[in-house]
């Protein structure tokens, strides 16, 4: 199967430290990425080069459906791939229903007019975001919660082929954390989308993720299938500190002590 992203020879650095080294990677259909690492190891300015919101460094190549990505068209990108950031919440003074749709504007035609199946994409996006009901609310009026699940509902209307996710679960409770994280996780299964999230939960990586990277420092990278790379050993060494398994009944779960 051919990949959805392809990464060859990236060298990444922020201006606190280096945060890979001729990184390379293939993320295929189906697949669900976690991108694990301590605060400012550079987890954020990686999943915004792979965007294209950032340029990448001369000598590496970053290929969407094979194709370099810088010679992908805006409007045509954005229909295979879509990027949600920590701080992108829709600001604009429209309602919850209104802003969501914003989603399909890659899919509309000539005259920008959204038909009956971006309307259905759009309310079906807001039920699995949990605001069907408030979708005729001023999206200003939300709380920081709902605000970070209209974003989500967004990307979903997107409804693209590829999925940049950058803490996505983040000012969520534990009810939309799990709802959200499994319907990623089915949006991979069974229609072969592919998924690449920034993770801070090592216990939420290794439950909803098949393939992770971890960011080590100093561009050092760990990159494999998530069983066998989280790991109480490597995760004690990406976060600096002692990291335990426990089994549960939905599998491990990681803790410190």
């Amino acid at each position: 199967m051919n990949p959805t992203l392809e990464v060859a020879h990236l060298d990444l650095a922020s201006p606190h430290d280096v945060i890979c080294e001729n990184l390379s990677l293939c993320v295929r259909p189906g697949e669900v990425w976690g991108i694990l690492g301590p605060n400012g190891v550079g987890k954020s300015t990686l999943l915004k080069t792979l965007a294209g919101l950032r340029p990448a460094p001369e000598g590496s190549s970053i290929r969407l459906d094979g194709q370099p990505l810088e010679r992908w068209a805006r409007r045509a990108r954005a229909r295979r791939m879509a990027i949600l950031l920590q701080d992108n919440e829709p600001g604009l003074p429209l309602t919850v229903f209104e802003t969501a749709l914003l989603g399909r504007h890659p899919h509309l035609g000539l005259w920008g007019r959204p038909h009956h199946g971006d309307l259905r994409r759009t309310l079906s996006a807001l039920r699995i975001a949990g605001l069907l009901g408030q979708r005729q609310s001023p999206s200003q009026a939300l709380s920081a919660g709902e605000s970070r699940r209209l974003s989500v509902a967004l990307i979903l209307a997107q409804d693209p082929d590829l999925y940049l996710l950058d803490e996505p679960t983040t000012q969520l409770d534990l009810h939309y954390q799990r709802r959200l994280f499994e319907h990623f996780l089915g949006l991979a299964r069974k229609r072969g989308k592919a998924i690449v999230m920034a993770l801070h939960d090592p216990t939420a990586a290794i439950r909803f993720t098949t393939r992770v990277l971890l960011l080590l420092g100093g561009g050092r990278t760990v990159v494999g299938d998530s069983r066998d790379c989280l790991t109480p050993e490597h995760l004690t060494a990406l976060y600096g500190t002692d990291v335990v398994a426990a089994h549960s009944p939905r599998g491990l779960v990681f803790d410190v002590f």
